[in-house]
């Protein structure tokens, strides 16, 4: 998975991701709870950092959540946190690219948080995504708007609501559910658009 450069080290990074006005802001769980997770539901995390939404998610669920993402070690630093919190259904899956060891059609619920703007190859993400999600499931966007917002990257490097709907009806999904989380953030869920 290529995403965007970073210069911060994982300290900086955990810092930043789990900085408390971005917390409360992105609100895990009434997220995870509107996008409509539910007890026994498989998650796939995809890009996800501190795992603030894949813990939430193992909160939520006693089946298994997959935190995927390209740094190591901040999801070293994450298999830390879900020992010590006793969440035994978290997963830690470090990788380098698009392909995940899991397997076809075993998710339920994949979240996209603050990740759909980094990726440069939204093809191959998608599909992965086409992949491993179940032909039931459903794809859990969260996406900085695209405006100045008390936090975020430049607008100009993010994807509006519009843009975002766009890229999934591209790749065969359709928009089941829209909305805002917090000043800086909207949600979208999709599911799979049969032809």
């Amino acid at each position: 998975m290529h995403m965007r450069g970073s210069v911060m080290g994982p300290t900086g990074k955990w810092e930043k991701l789990e900085n408390p006005a971005r917390v409360a802001e992105l609100s895990p769980v009434d997220t995870l709870t509107r996008a409509g997770i539910f007890d026994g539901a498989t998650v796939c995390d995809i890009g996800a950092g501190s795992g603030l939404f894949a813990t939430a998610a193992a909160r939520l669920t006693h089946a298994a959540v997959y935190a995927v993402d390209t740094d190591a070690d901040i999801l070293a630093r994450l298999a830390e946190k879900a020992k010590a919190e006793g969440l035994s259904n978290l997963n830690t899956v470090p990788v380098s690219g698009y392909s995940y060891p899991l397997e076809e059609n075993s998710v339920d619920l994949i979240l996209l948080v603050t990740l759909l703007h980094e990726i440069d190859r939204k093809d191959l993400l998608f599909a992965e995504i086409k992949r491993i999600l179940k032909p039931s499931g459903r794809i859990c966007i969260v996406e900085f708007r695209k405006e100045p917002t008390p936090m975020g990257p430049p607008v100009p490097h993010r994807c509006s609501a519009r843009e975002t709907e766009a890229i999934c009806a591209g790749y065969g999904y359709r928009k089941a559910q829209e909305f805002l989380v917090g000043e800086s953030f909207y949600s979208q869920v999709y599911t799979h658009n049969p032809e």
